[in-house]
């Protein structure tokens, strides 16, 4: 296909609408996943909030904050890049 730009542009335009709402379901996948996730820390961090005066049964993983921040920091990535994507459906 070395060199032959209309056949690429054919190949572009009729897979293009599948590859799209291919990428939409991923990242929709995974702001799910983290919004799980989300649900999943805060259910941990009131365990550990709850045993907090027993230090031996705390349940909270001591990098809860670090992954939280860092789950929020992808999760606003993945909202940039789906707003991306949903402006390209009017291609």
């Amino acid at each position: 296909m070395s060199g032959d730009g209309a056949t690429k542009q054919n190949y572009h335009d009729e897979y293009f609408p599948q590859t799209l709402a291919v990428l939409q379901n991923h990242v929709d996948y995974l702001v799910h996943e983290l919004d799980e996730a989300y649900i999943r820390m805060e259910d941990q961090s009131f365990i550990s909030s709850v045993d907090e005066e027993d230090d031996d049964n705390s349940n909270s993983h001591p990098r809860l904050p670090l992954i939280s921040r860092h789950n929020n920091t992808v999760r606003g990535i993945l909202e940039l890049v789906k707003r991306y994507l949903d402006g390209m459906t009017s291609y």
